[in-house]
């Protein structure tokens, strides 16, 4: 195998179990995974007390090829109705979290970057909100209490972690990945523990198109050639650029773009991936619809064949949107639903 990175996808930071009293702590105080296009990339935290709002974001960024937890803070003081001592702005988490807004506009702060503007809802009902920040449209489910449990902002999806939930500290799950049972040889699966229920991948999505394997192997190759260096960088997070270094998700959607380009539709993989016998990393790859059926998986990372014993696919989605599948299932390892192990013989 060539040598790869040893963090494919941007880490998301750990996540403490919350103690004492839970019911109370709700409703002061909630945990959020961050994810981008379905890869966990961090987490929100936010708390109220005593007249004073708290935002902490925690990522995992990287500099110089290597992985480092980013810890940013803001702490304001507010009003009963919300809004920032001597100001007229709402904190922008602090609007959506207490229960969908209603209807209309205010003058919205985002807490990290300190930017003020409208912040509108243009549909409403007791358990969604839908409208635009600063611009951007955003849609947000809440459960029947009121709390929020999901906002989707673009490619963007914060999901509510239920009080006392306790989620592997994903560094772990990027950076040291996830230890394989069985020996090193057999087809990679996973195995759920407890009530976890057994997942499918499909093999193609409805509206990948067909082509050759030459040309796809090409269209890889170019890709590959593309990055200099095989490092996650803010090339994971967008889909241009020429001449500079890029993770595993920088190559796939580099490659969903040009194939999209020659009109073609491709699928983007989710899944695990195991380099010499070690432990199961996250990583993604493409998957191509041939003529005359069947499927091809590419690595345009590595160009390494993509074989039952290296890769095992956790979801296969659209190289554009929020992947809420693979989010799910990336939050199920989190979790420590599934442990990964490999067929025996006589399976």
């Amino acid at each position: 195998m060539k040598a790869l990175f040893v963090t494919c996808l941007l880490a998301l930071p750990g996540i403490p179990a919350s103690t004492g009293d839970e019911a109370a702590r709700a409703k002061s105080s909630a945990r959020f995974v961050f994810a981008w296009r379905g890869v966990p990339v961090g987490t929100v935290g936010l708390s109220l007390q005593a007249g004073r709002f708290t935002y902490t974001s925690r990522h995992l960024h990287v500099r110089d090829g290597q992985a480092g937890e980013r810890v940013r803070e803001v702490t304001l003081p507010v009003d009963a109705a919300g809004r920032v001592k001597d100001g007229d702005a709402v904190p922008q988490a602090l609007w959506l979290w207490r229960g969908p807004p209603p209807e209309g506009c205010v003058k919205g702060r985002e807490e990290l970057s300190g930017q003020e503007g409208p912040h509108c809802v243009t549909a409403r009902s007791a358990t969604t909100a839908e409208g635009t920040m600063l611009g951007a449209r955003f849609r947000a489910r809440y459960d029947e209490q009121g709390r929020l449990q999901v906002l989707e902002v673009g490619d963007a999806r914060f999901t509510r972690a239920a009080p006392g939930e306790r989620l592997r500290p994903p560094p772990e799950l990027f950076a040291d990945g996830v230890p394989v049972e069985g020996g090193t040889s057999g087809a990679l699966r996973l195995i759920p523990r407890g009530e976890a229920s057994a997942f499918t991948v499909p093999a193609r999505l409805p509206d990948m198109t067909e082509w050759t394997p030459p040309e796809a192997r090409a269209l890889a190759a170019k890709v590959h050639a593309a990055f200099p260096e095989k490092s996650p960088t803010a090339a994971d997070w967008r889909e241009g650029g020429e001449g500079e270094a890029g993770g595993c998700l920088a190559h796939a959607l580099r490659y969903a773009a040009l194939a999209s380009a020659r009109g073609q539709r491709v699928g983007l993989v989710h899944g695990l991936l195991v380099v010499d016998g070690g432990p199961a990393r996250p990583h993604a790859w493409v998957r191509v619809a041939l003529k005359g059926g069947g499927t091809l998986d590419l690595d345009p990372t590595s160009l390494d064949p993509v074989r039952a014993d290296t890769h095992l696919a956790l979801a296969l989605v659209p190289p554009e949107g929020p992947s809420l599948e693979a989010g799910e299932r990336w939050l199920a390892l989190l979790r420590g639903d599934f442990r990964v192990a490999r067929a025996t013989r006589r399976e």
